[in-house]
């Protein structure tokens, strides 16, 4: 997840590929819903956000991706069998890759390896942008039970990091406050859409290639506002207002209001992250 995700993430060591923790997901290798012909090994790690760990592997030319979980839920009061249930329904979709195994604690997840190759700018790229407002659009209307995301919460147990640190570097979070509380009161008060959000379609979620696209760590997936997710794409995208507006027929003063609401939540994990 970026410095510009919704939800707190936590923070661990790296991990190597010959950890304990590797090795016991990797020994379920024959549980998986796919027909290995041998014990899939570690090529290399992935990028990936603060609250996981993730590896590609590769099993006689078969190629999959391991994520290992910290051991706290990326969502408060939402568990990670959330986004088993999440995935598994978007990747029916053909929106997510095929999601091939999940730890019975959900504490690891194997998914099928997509390549990718998409331009230096994709934001510049009609092809790649269609696909994306088009995968979202998927997303929103997914028909899974999942659980709904608490902003309030979120912000509330981002402060509580804050003050128990007994410092901030960020001064000026401390005049946001209660106008982001009246922000995200007006939001919640409003009549913006609401639906499953996938909460963090920053570029590098987004797997593929301009032909075919899939969103991928689906982990902070709940029902929530819409426009969180294009507010998202605004800023860590680089889209502007307008292309958005045109595209969904999101409201643009609520458009607004989200992207006020996501820069201050990016603020907010930046500091509990320094």
């Amino acid at each position: 997840m970026s410095a510009g995700g919704v939800i707190t993430a936590t923070r661990g060591k790296p991990l190597k590929p010959d950890d304990a923790s590797v090795t016991q997901a990797i020994d379920s290798w024959r549980e998986w819903a796919v027909d290995l012909r041998a014990r899939p090994v570690v090529t290399g790690p992935l990028s990936g956000g603060l609250s996981n760990h993730t590896f590609l592997l590769d099993s006689a030319g078969t190629k999959m991706v391991l994520r290992l979980h910290s051991s706290q839920p990326p969502i408060p009061g939402i568990k990670r069998h959330n986004e088993t249930d999440i995935w598994r329904a978007a990747s029916t979709q053909g929106i997510a890759p095929t999601l091939l195994y999940a730890g019975q604690l959900a504490e690891f997840l194997v998914n099928t390896y997509v390549k990718t190759n998409l331009p230096a700018r994709p934001q510049n790229n009609e092809a790649v942008l269609a696909r994306v407002f088009d995968l979202l659009e998927h997303c929103h209307k997914l028909r899974v039970n999942a659980a709904s995301i608490n902003y309030s919460r979120h912000v509330s147990q981002y402060w509580q990091t804050i003050e128990d640190k007994g410092q901030i570097s960020n001064p000026a979070l401390v005049k946001k406050r209660e106008p982001m509380r009246l922000l995200l009161e007006a939001l919640l008060e409003s009549d913006a859409r609401t639906g499953l959000c996938h909460h963090d379609p920053v570029v590098a979620n987004f797997v593929g290639n301009p032909d075919k696209l899939y969103l991928i760590d689906w982990e902070f997936a709940a029902r929530g506002l819409l426009v969180m997710d294009y507010a998202a794409l605004c800023i860590e995208w680089g889209i502007d207002d307008a292309t958005i507006v045109k595209r969904t027929n999101i409201d643009g003063d609520l458009l607004s209001m989200a992207k006020a609401l996501y820069e201050y939540l990016c603020a907010l994990w930046a500091e509990t992250s320094a």
